[in-house]
């Protein structure tokens, strides 16, 4: 590189330079005109950088080469004329590099690649991927420079390092919840409209973004869960569920013990020819525990409606018609109660 840029401080090399700028810039002039939006706004960009900026690390090269040359004032040896000139053409590439890139991140091409339906999302998103293209550009540019400069290999590699691992501590819960934003977007464990319960947080998904997700709870109050939370937490979805459950305990007497029986098999029957319960789904009727003033009966079934307001009111015309089976066998339900027995020894004394 070095024996080239000593050719465009020659004459010669100024001679060459010039036209290739000129070609250079009617070839931008061309694109800008006749170009797509893209190659237009590509040629608009990068047409300062590579004409204002490779121009001024060309010319300034050659008038530096020339007062040492032709004046002969020596106040720069060629290995500090080629640094300044190569300092001037990495300064150039990288302000045509972030143009390009910040470009590119706000055309409508990647707006469309993203599919964000949030503009504040959109706009969150593009600014954090331009900060980060930003600062990788710089730090490769500084490393580049530092090359150019004679540093070490070694100090360069700490120096990236170190400035990774802090940039990475900085930015750990953005990057964390962007993640798991791509995690959403692309694993789908839930959908708008749908009703989630995590990490203790419940309500109906409004909208799903890159950096939070925004439910409304059963209070309708408003609530923005970042989105790291739901890729630490397991994700209740009852949106997706087959059927709604009813599971219950009733209470009988223990005088019932005798009847509990035919009331548990009388049960199951009705159950079994209920046209609202799911036959493919496990039923349960059974004598299941004794309490300390009750015997219990669990019921145990699967309704086919997964629709809160109407598995409402299946459960309670199942509850009533059970209350019915009890109480036609003669039985009734039981109570928390105390009973008291007396003495035998104070009947004798009495």
């Amino acid at each position: 590189m070095s024996y080239h840029l000593q050719f465009l401080q020659t004459n010669t090399g100024l001679l060459v330079g010039t036209l290739a700028l000129i070609g250079a810039w009617l070839l931008l002039q061309f694109l800008g005109r006749h170009g797509r939006n893209m190659g237009s706004r590509l040629a608009a960009t990068v047409r300062r950088p590579v004409l204002f900026g490779l121009g001024i690390s060309f010319y300034a090269s050659w008038i530096i080469h020339q007062l040492n040359e032709r004046l002969e004032l020596g106040f720069l040896a060629q290995p500090e004329v080629n640094k300044i000139s190569k300092t001037l053409v990495i300064a150039s590439i990288t302000w045509a590099v972030l143009n390009i890139g910040q470009t590119v991140l706000k055309s409508a091409s990647m707006r469309r690649w993203i599919q964000i339906e949030d503009q504040q999302d959109e706009s969150m998103l593009i600014n954090v991927m331009s900060r980060l293209f930003t600062i990788a550009v710089l730090m490769i540019a500084t490393a580049t420079l530092m090359v150019t400069f004679g540093v070490p290999s070694g100090a360069i590699a700490t120096m990236l390092g170190g400035a990774g691992i802090g940039i990475s501590f900085a930015t750990q819960q953005i990057s964390q919840n962007f993640l798991s934003g791509f995690m959403l977007f692309f694993n789908r464990p839930f959908r708008e409209g749908d009703w989630i319960n995590a990490d203790s947080l419940e309500g109906t998904v409004e909208s799903i973004g890159w950096y939070y997700t925004r439910i409304r709870t059963f209070d309708r109050r408003p609530l923005y869960i970042p989105n790291s939370v739901f890729a630490t937490n397991p994700i209740e979805n009852p949106g997706e569920m087959y059927n709604r459950r009813i599971r219950a305990n009733i209470s009988l007497r223990y005088e019932d013990l005798g009847k509990i029986d035919g009331i548990t098999k009388e049960v199951r029957t009705h159950l079994q020819q209920h046209p609202d319960i799911d036959q493919s789904q496990t039923i349960l009727v059974n004598f299941n525990e004794w309490d300390s003033s009750s015997i219990n009966m669990m019921v145990y079934c699967f309704t086919k409606t997964t629709v809160w307001k109407d598995w409402l009111d299946i459960q309670q015309s199942i509850f009533l018609e059970i209350a019915g089976i009890v109480q036609r066998s003669g039985a009734d339900f039981a109570f928390d109660c105390m009973t008291l027995y007396q003495s035998p020894d104070k009947d004798a004394k009495a």
